[in-house]
């Protein structure tokens, strides 16, 4: 068959080749086919040799090179395997292999010299070798100890052999008694600590030995036949250790340079600006950001360079923050300067890689408390503003209701110089007249920010629970007529919500029958003629007037719908048509929260919305009112107001001209107030201006404080000592 013949023929069976191959082309590591390769050449030379004695000549295999196209695999168990691409595949990975004769020169590090001793001794006479080990020796072609030996003239070839035999590396260096490594105590340590490597076949030391880990070297510190204490460098993580001794390389041990490295990265304050007596917590930032757990150690604060009582703490995991109550700590300072330090492992019991991140130093400066302080002959007994509220024509008087305005604040506020009804927590009001009811419905807008001293938003939902609460409160008071004022209570929005009020509120003499809703509406002058001008130019109106009330009305109920011409609201000028007292009065009850106000704490310690939140309430002793810094109108510039119910006249006169107290309400009197009215340290201002009543009397320190007829607390936020006065 010809050349071309035989050609054709190939090409008619290349589908069926193809189909065969790719059964056939299986996965193989880099290893196996360099042995494969070897094998062929050492083949083709033998072929070669004869073919050469045949016929006189010398022929050799002087070069072969292969670029192998093929597809790259890593396994889960880190083997790399390597698959020759099918035909019509494309890979971008080739591996280059170039096979050449070696050189004479280039074999004397590995052949044993000509003048060296063979020894032709079988492998059964090597130490301790069992006949598995020799049985896997020879399906290599090892039959002797001489066989052995070319196998294993370095540190390359003897992990070579083991990967092919299976038989451990420390077995056939002990054969071969070559330097072997067996152990290294501890397994792991300190990067810089001292460790010892446990082996065999160390011989005398070799000046240019050297213990290698990661690629760096150790200190060697004693030497023997089978021992070595080394210094390890200053690297860390896990690598190999091996010993290079005579130029030889040991086999390779396992060693991890762990970290434990316990950092205080800082120490927080709470609150950030701490007062002086005030309850503040440290808490230190603290985290094992080594690569190793710790064991359970220890913790120190430190305050003022005086140590305070050493606490356990719980192991850490690499890089886990701490969360144990030790590195949390309460204490009250006095105002200045504080040193406070906190320390993990203060005694040092622990392996850790930079001791000197283990302590964190922080200086506090701790304000004087700004401190207003009260005495006051009254007693109280609650702090519910539906309950303390003083009313003229009432036999109970729960008073004094002024404290509550420094808690509670309402809608609005009565204008301190002229009574009249001006907006508190809501940012605007308005109101549409209803002449057939004898009502008004009054709007008030709430503003956005308002929150109670919990943190919780307040609402509309909070102002129509209070009303409603404090509508079934006033059945148990004398005032039962004020229940009359308000007829209905709708939210209008999540921002409006509206009140229908009798208007004017009836008199006597204005009765036209025992129905106590009828009101002459044309004889009150207090009523202002709506400008139905004024009405068509608003816009949105139909927004405000056209929202549902907050009775439920069943379909089956309606019998008919009549369109009505409904009246359209306006702005107030207060000016020009102010609220009714009474009505007025009920606008500036504090609201309180809904879902806080039936707890039995809320008696105890209130929430409320105001400049001031109750810190503690002894009723009939004290009450402690701390800033609320979050005030819908300013964090209050006063950091505590204590009022003391001192009871007895004689007692509350004696602490006011004793100067213990910065401010003091005493039952009005011509003989004190000519006792203190002369004195240059007080501000003596009796109320009511009309018909005293009361005598406050105040530091002439203390600015923007003004007693009034009306509410003294409005601008409670706003008071300060013009000369320091800090506790």
């Amino acid at each position: 068959m010809t050349n071309e013949e035989s050609l054709t023929a190939s090409n008619g069976n290349t589908q069926g080749n193809i189909d065969s191959n790719k059964d056939e082309n299986t996965e193989w590591q880099l290893a196996e086919m360099v042995d494969a390769i070897a094998a062929e050449i050492d083949r083709a030379e033998d072929t070669l040799s004869l073919k050469s004695y045949a016929r006189g000549k010398s022929m050799a295999i002087k070069q072969l090179k292969l670029d192998i196209e093929v597809k790259l695999r890593r396994t889960s168990d880190g083997q790399i395997l390597f698959r020759t691409t099918d035909p019509g595949e494309n890979s971008a990975t080739i591996i280059k292999l170039d096979f050449a004769q070696v050189l004479e020169s280039q074999l004397q590090g590995v052949r044993k010299q000509l003048d060296q001793p063979v020894s032709t001794r079988p492998l059964a006479t090597l130490p301790s070798i069992t006949e598995a080990e020799i049985k896997k020796l020879n399906g290599i072609g090892i039959y002797s100890v001489n066989d052995l030996e070319g196998y294993t003239q370095t540190a390359a070839m003897v992990a070579e052999l083991s990967r092919k035999t299976g038989i451990a590396d420390s077995r056939i260096r002990i054969w071969r008694q070559l330097p072997l490594l067996s152990e290294v105590k501890p397994a792991k340590g300190l990067p810089g600590s001292q460790v010892v490597i446990e082996g065999d076949n160390f011989g005398n030391r070799d000046p240019n030995a050297a213990v290698m880990f990661q690629g760096q070297p150790a200190e060697i510190l004693e030497w023997s036949k089978s021992r070595l204490i080394v210094t390890m460098p200053e690297v860390i993580g896990s690598g190999v250790l091996f010993v290079v001794i005579d130029g030889q390389a040991t086999n390779l041990l396992s060693w991890e340079a762990i970290t434990v490295d316990l950092r205080v990265r800082n120490i927080t304050i709470t609150p950030d600006q701490p007062l002086a007596g005030e309850l503040i917590t440290i808490e230190a930032d603290l985290i094992n950001q080594g690569n190793s757990s710790s064991d359970a150690f220890e913790v120190q604060w430190t305050v003022d360079n005086k140590p305070q009582p050493i606490q356990s703490h719980g192991p850490l995991q690499p890089n886990q923050r701490s969360q144990d109550s030790s590195i949390r700590r309460q204490l009250r300072l006095e105002a200045g300067s504080h040193t406070i330090r906190f320390t993990a492992d203060p005694n040092h019991k622990h392996l850790d890689l930079n001791r000197a991140n283990s302590t964190f130093t922080r200086k506090i400066e701790v304000k004087g408390l700004n401190q207003l302080t009260i005495a006051d002959f009254r007693e109280i007994n609650t702090l519910d503003p539906l309950v303390n509220i003083n009313y003229s024509s009432a036999d109970i008087n729960y008073a004094p209701g002024d404290v509550l305005s420094l808690v509670f604040r309402g809608l609005g506020r009565l204008d301190p110089k002229t009574g009249a009804f001006v907006t508190d927590i809501a940012t605007r009001w308005w109101w549409t007249e209803n002449k057939d009811n004898n009502t008004r419905i009054i709007y008030f807008e709430l503003s956005e920010d308002v929150s109670f001293h919990d943190g919780k938003p307040l609402t509309v939902a909070d102002v129509e629970f209070t009303y409603q609460v404090y509508n079934k409160k006033l059945n148990s008071i004398p005032n039962t007529r004020v229940i009359n004022i308000i007829r209905d209570i709708n939210v209008v929005n999540d921002r409006i919500i509206s009140f229908e009020v009798l208007w004017p509120f009836l008199k006597e003499e204005e009765r036209k029958d025992d129905n106590s809703d009828q009101v002459d509406i044309e004889k009150d002058d207090s009523i202002t003629p709506i400008d139905r001008e004024q009405i068509q130019a608003l816009e949105r109106i139909d927004q405000i007037v056209e929202q549902p009330t907050s009775r439920a009305i069943e379909s089956d109920q309606i019998e008919s719908i009549e369109i009505v011409d409904q009246p359209r609201p306006r702005p107030i000028d207060i000016i020009e048509s102010p609220l009714p007292p009474y009505i007025a009065s009920l606008m500036t009850i504090g609201i309180v929260p809904r879902h806080a106000y039936n707890q039995k704490s809320f008696q105890l310690k209130p929430i409320g919305s105001g400049p001031f939140q109750v810190e503690t309430f002894n009723s009939g002793k004290e009450i402690v009112l701390n800033a609320f810094p979050n005030y819908v109108k300013g964090a209050p510039r006063l950091d505590r107001i204590v009022i003391s119910i001192l009871g007895q006249l004689d007692v509350v006169t004696e602490v006011v001209i004793t100067q213990k107290y910065n401010a003091a309400v005493l039952p009005y009197t011509e003989k004190l107030y000519s006792q203190f009215n002369n004195r240059k340290d007080w501000t003596v201002i009796p109320t009511p201006l009309n018909k005293p009543e009361l005598l406050h009397l105040q530091s002439s320190s203390l600015q923007e404080r003004l007693p009034n007829d009306f509410d003294t607390n409005w601008n409670a936020h706003l008071w300060y000592f013009s000369r320091g006065i800090a506790l």
